[in-house]
């Protein structure tokens, strides 16, 4: 395995991207990736071990390693740039590239819906206030998921009658933030623009 130097920048992987919000439980490797949120460029591999030596107990290198072992940060010779766009625009070009219908939809854990595309406006609502009572029942009855299913399941799925999923939910965390991703049809979430959702987010809520 070739590992990053110095000089490279190191960014959030797509596995990174969800590990880093399935949960609110702090761990070590949330935390580190949370900070590599906060920046709007990708960071040096000198510059992230500064932070973490500042931040982290466990000694820097180490943890870098560690999480670059575990697929969630690579290493590339350029940087990579959150655009300067407005966060309501970047919402609006992303949220689309999410579904294979392009409708999707993003509100808090109150119902707020933040952004959505796909949607009229009375289909949004109701999807938001599905995605609230979804999510609520998913966070009392986690450890039973997760059971069954034997993993951590992120996604609650609606499906038809012939199994066709429909709708699917993902909650997403930030500390004390939740936000709920509402997906109509098939979820395209492993890939760049789910991750670039989350730098975005982590970016206005971390």
């Amino acid at each position: 395995m070739n590992y990053p130097t110095f000089k490279q920048f190191i960014y959030l992987t797509n596995q990174g991207a969800h590990f880093s919000t399935v949960s609110s439980q702090v761990n070590p490797d949330r935390a580190a990736l949370q900070l590599l949120l906060k920046n709007n460029i990708t960071p040096k591999l000198r510059d992230y071990l500064a932070i973490l030596k500042t931040e982290s107990d466990i000694p820097a290198f180490q943890q870098v390693i560690s999480l670059f072992n575990k697929g969630y940060i690579s290493a590339a010779d350029t940087p990579t740039v959150l655009k300067g766009q407005s966060f309501e625009l970047n919402l609006a070009k992303r949220l689309p590239q999410l579904s294979d219908t392009q409708h999707c939809l993003l509100c808090d854990q109150q119902g707020f819906v933040i952004a959505y595309a796909g949607f009229d406006s009375s289909q949004a609502e109701q999807a938001a206030v599905l995605a609230i009572e979804i999510s609520g029942l998913q966070q009392k009855r986690q450890h039973n998921i997760n059971q069954f299913s034997g993993a951590q399941s992120s996604f609650i799925s609606i499906a038809d009658e012939e199994g066709n999923t429909q709708m699917r939910f993902l909650p997403i965390h930030f500390n004390q933030h939740i936000f709920i991703l509402a997906i109509q049809g098939q979820a395209l979430t492993q890939q760049e623009s789910f991750t670039q959702l989350i730098w975005l987010l982590s970016q206005r809520y971390s």
